[in-house]
């Protein structure tokens, strides 16, 4: 419409995201591109999956953009960006053929398998309980799927509430034990079944993600220091790992003056500044790998 008031008949109408309704949405990709909330996306799918108007690999698709938050790729683009899109997921599912089930879960176990982050934003929300909840009014398939998943996420964290209700999720009533509860056995056997250390801090790499300690007016020892840690690098994927430099540590001054660790790709590289823009680095001659493992010692002697 021009200032004159007069329609223009070449203009395009543009609807606002709380104007459309979910007649007018013809394929999942418009879904994936209207500026709302992702719970209120998953929450169209589902209306979607009610309709029969969309098939089960384009839900599939769609599930994947939303919980990797862009185009999913197995090797480049797999990391769950917002731990509330796996609850909205569980949501989904239920109203999921068991076909489109089946297919979801083994998705979604897959990608698990692949970064212990993906792993922790499982833990963020409890799915342990949520799966649970929902196992007993599973089909065949499906049941075997989510006790795989269970296995996974046990053997990464359970909590003690979540073992809780699982010992109760086997609690037999009558003399007969609840459906698909005797394959929770199976969980059990896995739990030991870790790689790592039972206790760990997880540094995600967004902001605040590191442990602070304040500023400290001089280091106890007046000769040197020692770093001594665990750690293992768990990068976004392996194709742009050289892209991402986190840190191991940073003791310096608001001047920027102190020492840090960082690594570029696989090498882990020193650095020493002791005037405000003049330093030294060094490199560690180690090429260290992504997802394992390593003790690290660093000793700083002063000179």
């Amino acid at each position: 419409m021009d200032k004159s008031g007069e329609s223009d008949p070449g203009a395009v109408e543009v609807k606002r995201p709380a104007e459309v309704k979910l007649g007018e949405v013809k394929k999942p990709q418009e879904v994936l591109a209207m500026a709302l909330k992702d719970s209120l996306k998953f929450g169209i799918l589902i209306g979607m999956l009610e309709l029969k108007t969309v098939t089960n690999k384009e839900i599939v698709d769609s599930v994947l953009h939303l919980l990797v938050g862009g185009e999913f790729d197995m090797e480049l683009n797999f990391i769950i960006q917002d731990p509330e899109n796996i609850r909205n997921l569980m949501e989904l599912i239920d109203h999921c053929k068991q076909d489109l089930q089946a297919e979801l879960f083994s998705v979604f176990i897959a990608i698990l398998k692949k970064s212990n982050r993906n792993l922790q934003a499982c833990t963020d929300i409890s799915l342990i309980e949520l799966l649970l909840q929902r196992l007993p009014d599973v089909g065949q398939i499906v049941a075997d799927l989510i006790v795989e998943l269970l296995g996974v996420l046990a053997s990464y964290s359970i909590t003690v509430r979540e073992l809780k209700i699982l010992f109760s999720s086997m609690k037999a009533t009558n003399m007969t034990w609840p459906r698909h509860s005797t394959k929770l056995l199976n969980v059990l056997r896995q739990m030991p079944n870790r790689s790592g250390p039972d206790v760990f801090f997880s540094f995600p790499g967004k902001a605040g993600s590191a442990i602070m300690i304040p500023p400290l007016a001089k280091f106890p020892q007046e000769n040197g220091f020692t770093f001594s840690t665990w750690f293992r690098l768990d990068p976004y994927n392996s194709v742009n790992i050289e892209k991402e430099k986190p840190y191991l540590y940073s003791f310096k001054t608001s001047k920027g003056v102190g020492y840090s660790a960082h690594f570029v790709g696989n090498c882990l590289v020193l650095t020493c500044m002791k005037i405000k823009g003049k330093g030294f680095q060094h490199c560690v001659k180690y090429e260290f790998q992504p997802r394992k493992w390593y003790m690290l010692a660093i000793v700083y002697i002063y000179s």
